[in-house]
């Protein structure tokens, strides 16, 4: 898996390795990767992190005391150079593997070909491992906050890039890489299995495979890629007042309008490109009772992701001008906003699960 790591990412497994030496663990847990994380300086993942007001220091703080409690342990000072081989003394508790699994799926979720420290800290956020929990938990982060913070982040610094990867390519190589990851898993388990002289009769098909993890991750791509389209489109338009000046409000209404109508058509020939031509898992595709409620989660994701721009760049203003009382309100609206992505998500999980049902049967 490591070859699908940049070396920033590297960069930060080595410290976290670091630092379970030092905290003395027979193991790397998803807390090492986490301080590793907050150490850095450059990376968006670190500057996350200071924006959620969460230093280094006060990470290591609170996980010397967390490890600490109920039990005497020394910490040993942090080590520069551990060794030449360190890759070959990486332990990784379980929670840190799920943690080294999700950070490659949001990498494909997201378009990019490696996996990047912003990855990792996401990744963090979506298993909810308890060794990282609490540590965020100790020093009050706002993870639900902070992961479509780093989306917006992620969605800022690839604006500025000459090849953005379309919502479809995207979606396809994704789908596609992710069928070859447990296609090939299949792969060696048979010839295990005939390695023994023992065949297992039970082994799944390839094609049920797909089927699988097109109806599984379908809805992880199609809930990142709404956030990320739309920040993508707030970074354009952000790109044209700097260069034209003040934007006509009726012109940014109408581009923010008909860009969550191409994105819902997107949705669309992406659904059909891959279940009928990619991967051909049917010959009956979903119908249009099933695009619609398809589509409308992921208009009012979009609606939902513009409001939220919306409401922070009003947090901004306040919180430049001290304005307590407004920023009281305007954070029980973040509030509001955050529990209707939650709904929206599984919406769109239920949704997609059932059309997929309703066409898996029927066929």
């Amino acid at each position: 898996m490591f070859e699908k790591y940049s070396e920033s990412a590297g960069d930060i497994l080595f410290t976290a390795y670091s630092n379970s030496k030092q905290f003395k663990a027979d193991e790397i847990s998803s807390a090492h990767i986490l301080l590793a994380l907050a150490s850095e300086k450059d990376n968006l993942a670190a500057v996350a992190l200071r924006a959620m007001n969460v230093s280094s220091e006060q990470m290591r703080t609170e996980l010397e005391r967390l490890l600490l409690v109920g039990k005497k342990k020394d910490i040993a000072p942090l080590a520069g150079d551990i060794d030449y081989l360190w890759l070959d003394e990486l332990r990784f508790a379980d929670g840190a593997k799920l943690v080294l699994r999700r950070a490659y799926e949001l990498s494909l979720f997201l378009g990019h070909k490696r996996v990047e420290p912003e990855h990792l800290l996401l990744a963090i956020i979506d298993t909810a491992d308890d060794a990282a929990m609490k540590l965020l938990d100790e020093v009050a982060a706002n993870c639900t906050y902070m992961r479509r913070l780093v989306i917006n982040l992620v969605a800022e610094q690839d604006s500025l890039k000459a090849d953005i990867p379309s919502f479809r390519r995207t979606v396809v190589d994704g789908i596609s890489a992710l069928i070859a990851s447990y296609c090939s898993v299949l792969d060696d388990i048979e010839a295990l299995s005939e390695r023994n002289e023992n065949r297992l009769s039970m082994m799944p098909q390839k094609n049920e495979v797909a089927r699988l993890v097109f109806t599984a991750y379908m809805p992880d791509f199609l809930f990142m890629q709404a956030g990320y389209q739309r920040y993508l489109l707030d970074e354009t338009l952000g790109l044209l007042r700097k260069r034209a000046g003040t934007l006509d409000p009726e012109f940014s209404a109408s581009t923010i309008s008909a860009s969550a109508q191409n994105l819902r058509q997107e949705v669309r020939t992406t659904i059909e490109y891959i279940w009928g031509n990619e991967l051909r898992l049917l010959k009956k595709l979903p119908d249009e009772a099933d695009y619609d409620l398809i589509g409308s989660v992921i208009e009012d994701l979009w609606w939902t992701h513009s409001e939220e721009i919306a409401l922070n760049e009003v947090f901004d203003e306040a919180l430049d001008d001290h304005r307590r009382k407004q920023m009281l309100n305007l954070q029980k609206r973040r509030l509001e906003i955050s529990e209707r992505f939650k709904k929206l998500e599984k919406r769109l999980r239920d949704t997609f699960k059932q059309c997929c049902t309703k066409a898996f049967v029927s066929a």
